[in-house]
């Protein structure tokens, strides 16, 4: 009774409003078409009756006053009697988020997803928040393990919290690179090598940045290290290896980074493959050829694959930059001893018994004053290091100064006594 009063309600208002009916006679002549929007009208209403269950209706009404605990109940009884409602599994996230049960939301949204794609929009957005939510929270559980007046113990409890905040984070939002960059700081300060260069490489699936190439270089030179001091040489060379192949990558991407390039040289002769760094340090230094640093490093990395003359050339053009460039001068020394001493060894393993009496080369000595003169330098520039004053007096003494080199003992011993 009620329905066919509202329909005859509805009929009237329909005809004074638009179609301007003015007798029953007309009603009747348009009959067709209101009895069309009636049947319209009642399925809406009927449909709507279908709908809403006391449950979501409970549960909206609970949303609207923020009544979070009281929504989530209402909305898991819900689900458990209609499964394929995918706007009460989105509203459930969504109510799971405010109550911070982040696990349970995100099980929640993508629930709603399976019922269908009605609600993506809305879940994609409440995932985001989920995402924010549990990346700030494990930023700052890391943060507060930061102190040193934390107890060890305290910090390790801290960090694994910050993990675990991440893993979630990453479930809400897998493609955000921020979150593994983040999770790879906190397994960094666990010691966790491989989890942080993990991590870190899927945070470069997501954006090529130069920090993460570096992250992850750092990683794989202190996992080789950390391999070296515990006497495994085959462990260390393979984690030197994967960090060169890491600085390949970086320097396409940062190629005029001294840092990486001087990195690379160090780990080319950790792993004897000196050789292999040579082509990338003639072309930074033909790109820069006053750059002192560019032509010390190739220097280095000659004098150490035995290139010794070559080696020379490259300091003296580093010296000629910056005369007061003490590594330079320093190598320079050492590659003229080792240059000297090379040339001498194979004079005296010529002189025999039989021979003895026979003029001998001594050419080799003028490598040995060409030290000194780099160590005299030295000393000038550091009057007080005791061991470049020894290093003088080894170098006096090739050289077949003797008066020189004992002046440079004496002042080595009394540096020594202060």
């Amino acid at each position: 009774m009620i329905l066919i009063r509202s329909l005859r309600i509805f009929v009237i208002e329909f005809s004074k409003n638009t179609l301007k009916i003015h007798s029953i006679g007309a009603v009747m002549k348009q009959l067709p078409v209101i009895a069309l929007l009636v049947i319209i009208a009642a399925s809406f209403m009927v449909t709507g009756f279908q709908c809403g269950s006391t449950e979501m209706t409970s549960a909206k009404l609970y949303i609207q006053r923020s009544d979070w605990p009281s929504a989530e109940k209402a909305l898991t009884t819900e689900v458990e009697k209609n499964p394929t409602n995918a706007e009460a599994w989105y509203f459930l996230g969504y109510a799971r988020l405010q109550l911070k049960e982040f696990k349970e939301s995100l099980d929640a949204l993508n629930h709603s997803l399976q019922a269908g794609p009605e609600y993506a929009s809305k879940v994609s957005d409440a995932k985001h928040y989920g995402w924010q939510q549990t990346l700030n929270d494990g930023v700052s559980k890391y943060n507060a393990s930061i102190p040193d007046s934390i107890p060890k113990e305290a910090k390790a409890a801290l960090r694994q919290q910050a993990i675990d905040s991440y893993n979630l984070a990453i479930e809400f939002e897998p493609d955000s690179d921020v979150t593994y960059h983040r999770m790879a700081v906190a397994q960094m300060a666990q010691n966790n090598f491989d989890e942080e260069i993990a991590y870190l490489k899927k945070a470069l699936d997501h954006k090529k940045d130069p920090e993460y190439f570096r992250m992850i270089i750092i990683a794989y030179t202190q996992k080789g290290e950390d391999a070296e001091a515990k006497g495994s040489k085959q462990d260390a060379t393979t984690s030197y290896t994967n960090a060169i192949a890491e600085l390949i990558e970086a320097r396409k991407l940062d190629p005029n980074n001294e840092d990486l390039l001087r990195t690379m040289i160090d780990l080319y002769i950790r792993v004897g493959k000196a050789e292999e760094a040579k082509p990338a340090m003639r072309e930074a230094i033909a790109k820069d050829p006053n750059n002192k640093v560019y032509l010390y490093d190739l220097g280095v990395l000659l004098m150490n694959s035995d290139s010794l003359k070559e080696s020379i050339q490259n300091f003296d053009a580093a010296l000629a930059v910056d005369d007061k460039y003490e590594e330079a001068l320093r190598n320079r020394a050492v590659a003229y001893m080792k240059l000297g001493q090379k040339m001498k060894d194979i004079v005296d393993a010529s002189v025999d018994a039989k021979n003895k009496d026979k003029e001998v080369d001594k050419s080799y000595v003028e490598f040995f004053k060409q030290a000194a003169k780099s160590l005299e330098r030295l000393t000038e520039l550091k009057p007080n290091d005791p061991t470049l004053w020894d290093a003088l007096a080894t170098a006096y003494g090739n050289s077949g100064m003797y008066k020189e080199a004992t002046k440079a003992i004496e002042k080595a011993d009394a540096l020594k006594k202060k």
